[in-house]
């Protein structure tokens, strides 16, 4: 970092140092790139430095805004009327509404505009009130300030709304580009500069980036006054990694590559400042690019409501066509003879010379009269609910998280009965199932290995197990540590008494360590980040002392030297911390740092280390000049560092995968890659991330010799350029001497453990993928993320912006809110802050959300066609006379007022079975996954239960008032007497009905469904008190008509009892003889089985738990049928154990300390 703003800085040439494609110096680019701009996809023109030439064509490019919203003012009404109205029953509605204003509807225009005027709205208001949540997480983004140029070395705080193509701005340590812009220079002197790039490829580790030689004098406010140049290079698309461009500038062509572009949304991290120009704006920008918009989404229950909607239709349309049809019939033939009528051929309804047109009109009549058959409130009522139940999951204590303190949050509430039915589970692994955060654990070092503890695998396996592992190493003699050594071994913590038995040692069983069998561990905890190591032969330099103190001392100058990192001041005296290109990287420089070889300073051309010097115990600086940097690319596998030391030795020093560093070992350095290869085995077991580490001398001859190779290919202008490079390293990564490997650990996220794309083959590898327990994808795009096709219901979950195209995609989209920004949040339908919630998140509220708003939809189809098909039997017992059988205003109050609150609070508070159950149980969550509860054939059932019981109560209701006389005074019912009747029969019957398929009472349940009947009587006193204008024939109805008969209740008593029987037998039935899960579970739970019976009650428990037989259940599963060969192999370890000549005496062993 410059000292003065003041200096001038020197000319740098830092493409002596770095060598590969990301770091190549910009003229060694070949040719062809040049000719590829002004093509077709290489049309882009910006005029640095003078935005106002980008304000006209051909050069106008879209502002800075970005807009995550589905609507806007202007799109809001006319998308959001579409939206309710591709919704059948609401277009259905709509037609009727039209029609009441005309003398065709039996009812008045208000009785039916009113209601879908209400249901549309609430719809509508909840949409914009959730659209303006996006708007403001928007405008949070958009209202960001930027420091811009605006002329003669000005620079003012501009909101990133208003930065233009061609702007010069300056951005600040730790704050985040606004646009795609190109690097012109930095507050480092080689104009390299560190950019997080997490918000676009899930990575939180730093990526250099540097600008061209030509621009790093503009390095000051005042510089920018005179700048002038313009860009030439491709147009925008979403390919993160990839850009062409020229830079004209002071009358030179700079050809420029991705190592000097910033996209937006990365963050300036450990560089106090940059300058760079705006070369993409707002849609244009990459990570917009990468983006989707915000898709209308629809549970499958929703759109498979729609289908029962059009049965309901075919059912309205049937029996208006048997009501046109056989009123045709009766006037034209037997009509005509009831003299009584007089009718009239004026009657459009009753025309005995036009039947056919008569029975066009009563058709139509028909539609809107047995509309009732179509729920009307049934949308609304289900926004109702979906809303109430996001409250209930965004307040569930158990998924707050106390160290982020953040909780679940529903961003969406169209979508929580889709959680009860998620088949696959779409998941990004980095972030999300971990924790991002990378831990050295263990090493193999000249052939001995090093570090101990368990790891969450062991821990969650020793789980499935019903068994607490613990994990004892035995260091035979602490003065040598070079001596041989038991390795770690893991042993159940109820068995390790036993074991211990073998060896003679029965004061182990007296341990107080036994009381805390899963902390028990023979070395000290360390709580530092980045290093979750347990061995004291390394620790506190003990590694000295050493036999092969030589190869450890270079083991650890390869962590401390091989790597692209710089280090940071830390709050710990004398210690620092670390940022690099790798997480890895930062885990090495920790650990080395921990061992006593400090990487403390870099420039340019020398990296100095601390280190613990073997011979004195003293701690000595040491400068290292790094001759030349071959970096780790996804085709090398590999990365090396050529360093000088301060006596002239030159050095090779590299780190690679396995495999890569095996095959270039020198015969004489392959001495411990045997004992290397098993460790390596035991640490991929036990899921650890491994790179080997390896040197050699190069003398000083072969080194001048290769530099020049290597200088000439670099200086190479070609397409044969990266070829020349390759080779290259390859004469030098040679005859390598195996130093060993280092295991690290990417941290899983707190209970997680629990819970090709060529196109001739993608459609047959989905295919395989769907049949397999998981999949894992490696180095997917987000574009590619968000290809999906299996036709199940799919979750997908990540945590960075390259997973938005995935969760945007996804039956259901869950974002991560953790350490990689808040993209996926915002896109996402559900935000966690730890992927353990996700399991209460399917497994209870999915479960729960899956049924409620089953059970709710049912009983709509049910109630409303009691209800509807009550006015067809008065039809038909009435001859199709067109007579309505019910008054208005009861027909408005059925949905609205009298049967709407019991079903909401179904909707929102009914539970199966309780929480903890359905983690006991999770096969309970299977009746989602196969429709259990929606199915078909449960639709069809509840269909007929509303037929039947319809049928009962007009039937019974007409048999017993058509008979004999009403009251003792003999007067017989009339229509009014009889609709009330029926009515009060239709109330009863329904909120009775919601009753029984309920599991789970609250007092709010009672309250509903008890005063929604009580509230029908309410009505009846009240609207009976009106003057008979008002209230016709409902005018004393109650209080002077029917309230003071007796068989008026007795009536009502039977045919609900009626009625209700069929339904009452069928479920007697199918609980005694074809109970599902969930009836199986809460009878146990009645009876107490789970206190009296634990033994059944555990039982249930493990069948309900079906294995995968894949990955690390099949591990697990292997584990139980091999429970008494591992025990048996235990007891000969400890024998061999107590046998061997290096044992001393159990009470020496830190492990009876």
């Amino acid at each position: 970092m410059q000292e003065s703003s003041g200096r001038t800085k020197r000319k740098i040439r830092w493409s002596k140092l770095y060598t590969f494609s990301c770091f190549q110096p910009p003229n060694a680019y070949p040719v062809p790139i040049k000719s590829l701009i002004g093509w077709p996809g290489f049309s882009r023109v910006v005029f640095c430095n003078e935005p106002h030439l980008h304000r006209m064509k051909p050069h106008k490019y879209p502002t800075n805004y970005v807009s995550t919203t589905k609507y806007n003012v202007l799109t809001f009404l006319p998308r959001s009327l579409f939206e309710q109205f591709r919704r059948v029953a609401n277009l259905y509605f709509l037609l009727a509404a039209v029609l009441s204003l005309t003398s065709l509807a039996p009812f008045t225009p208000t009785s039916l505009i009113i209601p879908l005027v209400f249901v549309v709205g609430i719809s509508m208001l909840k949409e914009a009130i959730e659209d303006w949540h996006r708007f403001l997480q928007d405008l949070e983004v958009n209202s960001r300030f930027v420091k811009t140029h605006i002329g003669d070395g000005v620079f003012v705080e501009k909101p990133w709304q208003q930065v233009s193509v061609g702007d010069v701005v300056k951005v600040q340590k730790d704050q985040y580009f606004p646009s795609d812009l190109l690097l012109l220079s930095s507050s480092y002197e080689d104009g390299v500069c560190y950019v997080e790039t997490m918000n676009l490829d899930g990575e939180t580790n730093l990526k250099a980036k540097r600008c061209i030689e030509a621009t790093l004098s503009l390095n000051e406010d005042d510089t920018m006054s005179k700048f002038e140049a313009t860009i030439y290079c491709e147009d925008p698309n979403p390919n993160l990694y990839s850009f062409v461009g020229n830079l004209e500038f002071e009358n030179e062509s700079h050809p420029l590559c991705p190592a000097q572009v910033l996209l937006r949304d990365s963050k300036l991290r450990n560089t106090e400042y940059i300058y760079g120009v705006v070369i993409f704006t707002g849609p244009d920008t990459k990570a917009v690019r990468n983006s989707m918009k915000s898709p209308s989404k629809r549970s499958r229950i929703e759109r498979k409501m729609d289908r029962v909607i059009y049965i309901l239709f075919s059912m309205l349309v049937l029996i208006s066509l048997v009501t046109s049809i056989a009123s045709a019939l009766l006037v034209s033939s037997q009509m005509t003879s009831w003299w009584y009528l007089r009718l009239q051929d004026e009657d459009l309804f009753f025309n005995p010379s036009k039947p056919v047109l008569s029975a066009i009109m009563q058709f139509i009549r028909a539609l809107v009269l047995y509309g009732y058959l179509i729920p009307i409130s049934l949308y609304v009522s289900i926004e109702v609910v979906k809303v109430l139940q996001a409250v209930l999951i965004n307040k569930d204590i158990q998924m707050f998280d106390e160290a982020t303190c953040q909780s679940v949050q529903a961003r969406t509430s169209n979508l929580n009965e889709e959680l009860g039915q998620v088949s696959i589970i779409l998941s990004d692994k980095t972030g999300t199932l971990t924790c991002n955060q990378m831990e050295f654990r263990k090493c193999s070092i000249a052939g001995v290995s090093y570090g101990g503890g368990l790891n969450e695998v062991d821990l969650a396996a020793s789980q499935r197990m019903n068994s607490d592992m613990v994990a004892c190493r035995s260091s035979v003699d602490e003065s040598d540590a070079t001596s041989q050594s038991i390795e770690i071994c893991e042993f159940p913590a109820d068995d390790i008494g036993t074991q211990m038995g073998y060896i003679g040692a029965p004061e182990y069983l007296e341990s107080p360590n036994l009381k805390y069998p899963k902390t028990l561990d023979v070395h000290r905890e360390y709580s530092i980040k980045g290093f979750n190591f347990r061995d004291d032969r390394l620790m506190d330099g003990r590694w000295t002392r050493n036999s092969h103190v030589f190869d450890i001392t270079m083991f650890f100058r390869v962590m401390a030297l091989c790597h692209t990192g710089i280090p940071t001041t830390d709050d710990r005296a004398d210690k620092l911390k670390f940022e690099a290109e790798s997480p890895e990287e930062v885990a090495f420089l920790i650990a080395s740092q921990e061992f006593g070889v400090q990487f403390c300073k870099r420039t340019q051309s020398v990296m100095v280390l601390k280190e613990l010097n073997p011979d004195s115990g003293s701690v000595v600086e040491r400068e290292y000049k790094l001759l030349n940097l071959l970096e780790f690319s996804s085709s090398r596998k590999r990365m090396s560092v050529i360093v000088s030391t301060e006596d002239g030795q030159i050095f090779l020093l590299c780190k690679g995968a396995d495999s890569i560093i095996f095959e270039r070992l020198a015969d004489n350095g392959r001495s411990y890659q045997e004992a290397t290869s098993s460790h390596l085995s035991c640490y991929a077991e036990d899921g650890f991330r491994t790179l080997a580490f390896g040197y050699r001398t190069v003398e000083r001859a072969e080194y001048e010799h290769w530099n020049s190779i290597f200088t000439k290919a670099k200086t190479t202008v070609g397409p044969e350029r990266d070829e020349l490079l390759e080779s290259a390293s390859e004469m030098i990564e040679k005859d390598l001497i195996l130093l060993g490997v280092a295991a690290v650990e990417d941290k899983l996220q707190k209970g997680a453990l629990e819970i090709a794309l060529r196109s001739d083959v993608k459609d047959q590898f989905l295919r395989l993928a769907v049949e397999c327990a998981s999949v894992i994808c490696c180095r997917v795009s987000p574009k590619q993320k968000a290809l999906e096709f299996t036709g199940k219901t799919t979750l997908a979950i990540g945590d960075g912006a390259n997973d938005v195209g995935m969760i945007q995609e996804a039956d259901i989209g869950v974002g991560i809110s953790g350490m990689e920004g808040m993209q996926a949040v915002m896109a996402s339908d559900f935000s966690l802050p730890q992927f353990r919630f996700l399991e209460r998140l399917l497994i209870v509220h999915g479960h729960w959300c899956y049924k409620r708003i089953s059970k709710m939809i049912l009983y709509f189809i049910y109630k409303n066609i009691v209800f509807g098909l009550t006015l067809f039997y008065y039809e038909f017992y009435t001859s199709f006379s067109g007579q309505v059988l019910y008054d208005d205003w009861y027909m408005t109050a059925f949905n609205v007022l009298l049967t709407s609150l019991p079903v909401i609070s179904l909707g929102v508070l009914e539970q199966d079975v309780p929480s903890d159950v359905c983690h006991q149980f999770p096969a309970l969550y299977q009746q989602g996954q196969r429709g259990i509860c929606f199915s078909w054939k449960r639709i069809i059932g509840w269909i007929l239960n509303g037929a039947v019981a319809s049928l009962i109560i007009f039937l019974l209701t007409i048999h017993a008032l058509s008979s004999v006389a009403f009251s003792g005074k003999g007067n017989a019912a009339d229509i009014a007497h009889l609709g009330t009747i029926t009515y009060t029969c239709v109330i009863w019957t329904v909120n009775c009905q919601i009753a029984l398929i309920i599991s789970h009472f609250t007092w709010i349940q009672h309250l509903f469904i008890w005063g929604s009947i009580l509230l029908w009587y309410i009505f009846l006193l009240v609207y009976g008190a009106l003057p008979p204008s008002y209230s016709k024939t409902g005018f004393h109805v109650l209080t002077e008509a029917i309230g003071g008969s007796p068989s008026f209740w007795i009536i009502t008593l039977l045919v609900v009892v009626a009625s209700l029987l069929p339904y009452f037998v069928y479920m007697v039935l199918q609980r005694t003889f074809y109970p599902l899960d969930d009836h199986v579970i809460q009878e146990m739970k009645h009876r107490k089985k789970d206190v009296i019976n634990k033994q059944m009650w555990l039982r249930e428990q493990q069948n309900s738990n079906r294995t995968t037989q894949v990955g690390f259940s099949a591990r697990v599963d292997a584990i139980h049928h091999l429970t008494e060969p591992i025990q048996q192999r235990r007891a000969s370890i400890y024998k061999s154990f107590t046998n061997s000549p290096i044992y001393r005496t159990p009470r020496s062993s830190p492990l009876f300390q």
